[in-house]
């Protein structure tokens, strides 16, 4: 009787969903404590914990995934130098995933079943677990298993090592409950970020209040109504959607005054940082993340990526997995995250190019930081039915293509205003045909829906081809000289 009051008072419509967010802030304190802990450690005190992490992890993977068991066993048992450890794949780990985890209650079968219902989206699953999905640009869909106390430190990272400025001293008043906030995102699948916040509402009901959600897949103009009308303290987004966002509040349809604004999922450009912060007028704090380990690093007030070391290892390699100096950009980059336990990531490949920047940056951190090579799509600027320009994200085209259409390896490239050319990773003639069928009515419904009927859509003959840079494949491309003549 005690407990359902508590959970009544609290907002909560069960006594489970009422503990679970008791136990949820719990964890996160004891992640803070951590986080403290270590900040305020010396140099070597620091080195320490890492290397106590890193072996609890080796050990706890090796006792308890069938995968790393046979993964490692040509390593000496007790050994505690991560390079004398095989990298690994997203392939290798998907291929495996049954033994790869570490709970046997988690079977990807019952998985794929659980993702495929949008209705699940931030239940937990089994009860204990958030379930995520990521495409990438691998073209094998990945899916990512959270346990509590990596979700706790996602949560301390965010509310303890972000740079708001002197406007918002303490991060944690943005998520009160005295503040509304808006994340504009894709919302349709089993993402990370619509997860992750999803979650937080629910495990949180006086939270849930003033945090609501908007989809990237509607037109621009009905979802600068909805910003109007609901008026955020906080926005996080993407940076082409901030961006886009920044060019509506200049030119006075958006009409919003937030306190801070928060962007991932994409590199964040000078250029753009500049026109945000002009629009909006308050700080923007920067984050590096994946799907596969979130919060990897954390943006200063100077522009640079701060890594998260005491959770995350991130190594840059060449093409043979050799260690790249600092200030050299990587081939890729594996990372070790030292907070998941029922799904161990260890040097994974993610595919990344960074380059480490081994200089003092002027904000006073010690922590080393990163630059994030070509890890963003071009936005669409295409001819709408009124005459005037219509921007499409990219992760709007991208998340369109892959969950409408089941395409999660390919390269669209606008060529002209109103002509667009899609290469697929098909090979053979009839599934490239089958596939292409599939895309173009799903890209033509999209575009429909923003004003955009006379485009022209058409079938490469190409295979997608990777940035010369990045190495990674960008998948929504705008050629330069269509980028010139706009």
């Amino acid at each position: 009787m005690v407990i359902d009051s508590l959970a009544r008072m609290f907002g909560a419509a069960r006594p489970v969903d009422w503990w679970r967010g008791v136990d949820d802030m719990w964890r996160w304190g004891a992640r803070v404590r951590d986080i403290w802990a270590y900040d305020a450690a010396g140099p070597a005190e620091q080195a320490a914990i890492r290397l106590r992490r890193t072996a609890a992890l080796l050990e706890h993977a090796r006792t308890h995934s069938a995968f790393f068991r046979a993964h490692y066993r040509y390593v000496a048992p007790g050994c505690t130098e991560l390079a004398s450890y095989p990298p690994v794949s997203r392939k290798q780990l998907m291929g495996s995933f049954d033994d790869w985890v570490t709970d046997p209650d988690i079977r990807l079968s019952d998985v794929l079943s659980f993702v495929s219902d949008p209705a699940r989206i931030a239940e937990p699953y089994l009860g204990k677990y958030a379930i995520w999905t990521s495409s990438g640009t691998t073209g094998i869909p990945g899916i990512y298993v959270q346990d509590a106390d990596a979700l706790a430190l996602y949560n301390a990272l965010m509310s303890t090592r972000f740079e708001f400025g002197p406007e918002i001293p303490d991060p944690r008043q943005m998520f009160s409950g005295q503040s509304r906030m808006a994340f504009v995102a894709a919302l349709d699948g089993h993402f990370a970020g619509v997860v992750s916040w999803e979650r937080q509402r629910n495990l949180h009901p006086a939270l849930a209040a003033t945090a609501r959600s908007f989809s990237i897949l509607q037109p621009l103009p009905e979802l600068v109504a909805q910003l109007n009308d609901w008026r955020p303290a906080f926005v996080a987004s993407y940076p082409t959607m901030l961006t886009l966002l920044a060019r509506e509040q200049a030119e006075g349809r958006l009409r919003i005054s937030p306190r801070a604004l928060w962007c991932g999922g994409e590199g964040l450009t000078s250029a753009d940082r500049q026109l945000i912060g002009e629009s909006f007028g308050c700080p923007i704090a920067e984050d590096y993340g994946a799907s596969e380990c979130m919060n990897m690093a954390f943006g200063c007030s100077h522009g640079r990526l701060h890594i998260n070391d005491d959770w995350v290892v991130i190594e840059p390699v060449d093409e043979n997995c050799r260690p790249v100096p600092p200030g050299e950009p990587s081939v890729t980059v594996l990372i070790t995250n030292l907070a998941n336990r029922v799904q161990p990531l260890i040097r994974y490949d993610l595919s990344d190019s960074v380059t480490i920047d081994a200089t003092p940056c002027a904000c006073g951190s010690g922590r080393p930081s990163l630059r994030v090579e070509g890890r963003r799509d071009d936005v669409l600027t295409l001819r709408g039915e009124a005459g005037g320009f219509v921007r499409i994200l990219p992760l709007a085209v991208e998340t369109v293509l892959e969950e409408q259409a089941g395409i999660y390896r390919f390269q669209l490239i606008q060529t002209g205003i109103g002509t667009i050319r899609l290469r697929l990773d098909s090979r053979a003639a009839r599934q490239r045909n089958s596939d292409f069928r599939k895309a173009e009515k799903a890209l033509r419904s999209f575009l429909k829906r923003h004003g955009c009927h006379a485009v022209s859509i058409a079938l490469d003959p190409e295979l997608p081809e990777k940035h010369p840079v990045s190495r990674k494949l960008r998948q929504v491309m705008v050629l330069s000289e269509v980028r010139a003549a706009l």
